[in-house]
């Protein structure tokens, strides 16, 4: 089997695109990125990668769901893994479970020990009464004493009500609870629900990428190239569809239908973007067609009696790629953009999809909890960036006054 081998213009291509130091090193890490977030369950999740239970191995986060009598337990829904592991770990007969590095997954809430934290404020409250006592027993005068008494108090209720925080959600990131991103106001792990989000987010956004280029690429040169009625009929649609707010459309969809207790599901919303989407790369593709189809290489092709369908997609949409190439990396950011605003307005994906939207609103609602929208604008804020510098490293590539093809 021969080796797959880039074509002489191609490999011109891919060499100018590596001299573009911040794309090239930019694709590699977005391409990481991308791939653990589309193994989330891997790396977040409340199931075991592998655990033994009296020498035998279970693989839970692949396999069917494990009742509690099987590892011991007196009942027979799934068990809490996390709670299991303790229990192993203090019986020390040579079981073990092996977590993920976030034993929480995205829809998951982590509910606190509420008995643990009040045992800790009586710790703290009797410790500070300690330190009262040694100054009323101490030596000095009475505005000593008070001012002693005074700074103390201060300090305990400082002390007590950063306790007290702790009691309800959301919470700070946190190493010892495995929570490095903290939690959301309803106790789910905000790095989980990033990762989780962001396959989504990318997910709608490619599939949107792949249909509308594939309908765009199509019309726009069917019409550069038959032109005649066809043209003219494809440009009222256009637009027609163009001046339709497109924004204000999904908003009222979607208020309708959370007025009848339903929301917009994934691939509805997705054909939503769909419906005028497409009109935006069909300009291009027709300017770019109706250029192309006047030059020699497609006047031979026509000599040669080769038909319309093989000259468009044989000859002519080859000689255009690099137009379409150059676009995709800004179509991919503006379709995350756009699902996380309707996210944030509320009128996006279900709730029980992990939403980058929904996360922002959060924070924007809850400003005492900075890591909530911290975490999400930072996560944003680097994929763009990642796929912007992919995006000007690719049209540095692809320039056609650097390079060209004719066939």
């Amino acid at each position: 089997m021969s080796k797959f081998k880039l074509s002489p213009i191609n490999q011109k291509r891919w060499e100018r695109f590596k001299g573009n130091k911040r794309g090239y090193y930019s694709l590699y890490i977005f391409l990481a990125i991308t791939a653990i977030s589309l193994v989330s369950e891997v790396f977040f999740n409340n199931k075991p990668l592998m655990m033994s239970y009296n020498g035998e191995l279970h693989f839970p986060i692949i396999s069917a769901v494990h009742k509690g009598t099987d590892f011991g337990l007196d009942y027979d829904h799934e068990p809490d893994y996390l709670e299991l592991q303790k229990k192993f770990e203090a019986e020390d007969k040579g079981n073990w479970i092996l977590m993920p590095v976030v034993p929480f997954n995205a829809n998951q809430d982590d509910p606190i020990d509420q008995e643990v934290l009040d045992e800790k404020i009586k710790v703290l409250e009797a410790e500070f009464q300690d330190r009262l006592a040694v100054i009323e027993e101490g030596h000095g005068s009475a505005d000593d004493k008070e001012k002693s008494r005074t700074q103390i108090r201060v300090q305990m209720v400082s002390e007590i009500s950063k306790v007290d925080k702790l009691k309800y959600h959301p919470l700070p990131p946190d190493f010892t609870s495995r929570h490095f991103l903290g939690t959301d106001k309803n106790g789910r792990d905000i790095l989980a629900r990033v990762s989780y989000g962001y396959r989504v987010a990318i997910a709608f956004a490619i599939i949107l990428l792949l249909v509308n280029y594939t309908i765009g690429t199509i019309v726009g040169c069917l019409m550069g190239y038959l032109g005649g009625w066809f043209d003219l009929l494809f440009q009222r649609v256009i637009e027609i569809i163009s001046n339709i707010p497109f924004l204000y459309i999904v908003i009222i969809i979607s208020a309708v239908m959370i007025e009848n207790d339903k929301r917009i599901g994934f691939f509805p919303l997705l054909g939503i973007f769909v419906i005028f989407g497409w009109v935006g790369i069909t300009w291009y593709m027709r300017t770019a067609t109706y250029k192309e189809k006047s030059r020699e290489y497609v006047m031979a092709a026509r000599a040669m009696g080769a038909s319309n369908k093989h000259i468009i997609f044989s000859h002519i949409i080859p000689n255009v790629i690099s137009l379409l190439v150059t676009f995709i990396p800004f179509a991919v950011s503006g379709a995350i953009v756009s699902l996380t605003s309707l996210d944030y307005l509320g009128y996006g994906l279900p709730k029980d999809y992990p939403s980058w939207g929904e996360l922002i609103k959060q924070g924007t609602e809850n400003t005492d909890a900075y890591w909530v929208v911290t975490s999400v604008v930072g996560a944003m804020v680097i994929i763009l960036f990642l796929i912007n510098s992919v995006g000007e490293a690719v049209r540095e590539a692809f320039d056609p006054k650097k390079i060209s093809r004719y066939e």
